[in-house]
């Protein structure tokens, strides 16, 4: 029997929980930059032009999941899995012991490159010990636990900077969540992906893992076990995939360019729009950006893939139009859009985690994962380093309208191009099709 339709055991729930706490960790990394910067701005003499930069480090780091996807398809999923937030933590810990901001600088990128690892093989790995049918609905309930760290990273920094904490232990802070995520892991073990390992010709070895894990019934089937290809990048913008590595790119990096934008200098934008006290609204965005990771969760597992991304950034877009409107109108109505915004776009990133990996086969799934994901970290450092500077030159209104720009654009993309992934969708288009015939 097919390893992938073993139930959901001890060792699934294993997995998950050691991917998850990655998660929380990335997160939170993500999330505290924005507070850590603004607290460090004086005494770092900062710019501009630096704290947007500060701010996009981690996520510039993240581009670098184009190599640990090619990486991952070469060496395996496990060893990458096991050991990036040990590195995590160690790279979050050394920014407790610098003051040199170029310094301060390759720290972030580390740690986005730590980051790309659990992006990218943490949802490859799931998808490939998981049913087929319920790995998206486990994929997309990283979102949960993901905005979960994110908005953690909001409080702890709330009550650092109320304390007047030092800005190098906020830096450092992200260790504490890495560090029970490294040690979840070492202790529990990360199992290689049996898919990948027949897919390089390890099929032996990959039935006695299955077996071990799952039990002797349980084998990788025939169509899996394939003899070992290169996998090159160049392969993925070829006939076979590149409607799919695009439309992945696309869709990713327009999703981030302004949810990571406006949520990592939150302050300086709710300023800039007059709307009120900025940690009253900082606390209403990341309450229904919560609430936005349940709500998507629940949706993704309703609704096709394409009406999830279309929906999603067109709705996102009027709120940021209600927003622009709303200022010169009522601060309810812009706080009222405000909310909306957060919750939609929180809806919308859900389809991050399950969409990619779905875009690709077992063979290139990892280099294929790690290119949509190369493509939205530059979308998202784009946001996060470009949104101090368009404050600073066009204003808050202007560039909530290139934000909406831009999610206009996603959508549209999304609308033309983007291909049904969804199991659920398909099987259905399947049994209407036999239905007819």
């Amino acid at each position: 029997m097919n390893y992938k339709e073993a139930p959901y055991s001890k060792f699934h729930k294993m997995l998950f929980l050691c991917a998850v706490l990655g998660q929380i960790a990335c997160g939170f990394a993500l999330g505290i930059a924005g507070t850590a910067v603004t607290e460090g701005k004086a005494d770092l003499g900062l710019s501009t032009f630096w704290v947007g930069l500060l701010g996009a480090g981690t996520l510039i780091g993240l581009a670098g999941s184009l190599v640990v996807g090619n990486l991952a398809d070469k060496i395996g999923r496990s060893k990458l899995v096991l050991l990036d937030m040990a590195f995590f933590t160690v790279f979050s810990i050394a920014q407790f012991f610098t003051s040199s901001v170029p310094v301060i600088m390759a720290l972030r990128i580390l740690i986005g490159l730590c980051i790309a690892v659990d992006y990218t093989v943490g949802s490859t790995i799931i998808s490939e010990w998981f049913d087929p049918e319920t790995a998206p609905s486990y994929l997309s309930k990283f979102i949960i636990y993901w905005t979960f760290g994110y908005v953690l990273s909001f409080f702890a920094g709330l009550v650092m900077s109320n304390l007047h904490t030092d800005y190098h232990i906020i830096f450092a802070s992200s260790a504490i969540p890495g560090a029970i995520a490294a040690i979840a892991r070492i202790t529990l073990g990360i199992a290689e992906s049996p898919s990948w390992m027949a897919s390089v010709g390890k099929v032996s070895e990959a039935n006695k893992l299955v077996a071990e894990k799952l039990g002797p019934e349980y084998k990788v089937v025939a169509e899996e076990k394939k003899e070992e290809e290169k996998v090159s990048v160049a392969e993925l913008f070829g006939p076979k995939y590149r409607r799919n590595t695009l439309v992945g790119g696309m869709f990713y990096a327009c999703q981030v360019f302004p949810y990571f934008g406006v949520g990592i200098f939150l302050p300086i934008l709710i300023g800039q729009l007059n709307m009120g006290d900025a940690n009253t609204s900082s606390i209403i965005y990341d309450v229904f950006c919560m609430a936005g990771a349940f709500a998507g969760t629940w949706l993704c597992a309703r609704m096709s893939r394409r009406s999830f991304l279309t929906s999603t950034f067109f709705g996102a877009a009027i709120a940021l139009v209600v927003m622009i409107i709303g200022q010169n109108i009522s601060i309810v109505i812009t706080v009222i859009a405000f909310a909306a915004f957060a919750l939609i776009m929180s809806i919308a990133v859900v389809m991050e985690w399950p969409y990619p990996p779905e875009l690709f086969d077992d063979r290139v799934r990892g280099t294929g994962v790690g290119i949509v994901v190369a493509f939205s970290r530059i979308g998202a450092a784009l946001g996060t380093f470009l949104l101090p500077i368009l404050m600073d030159s066009i204003g808050g209104t202007g560039t909530l309208i290139v934000c909406a720009a831009v999610l206009v654009l996603g959508g549209v993309v999304c609308q033309l191009f983007a291909p049904e992934t969804s199991a659920s969708y398909l099987k259905k288009v399947a049994e209407k099709e036999a239905a007819a015939n």
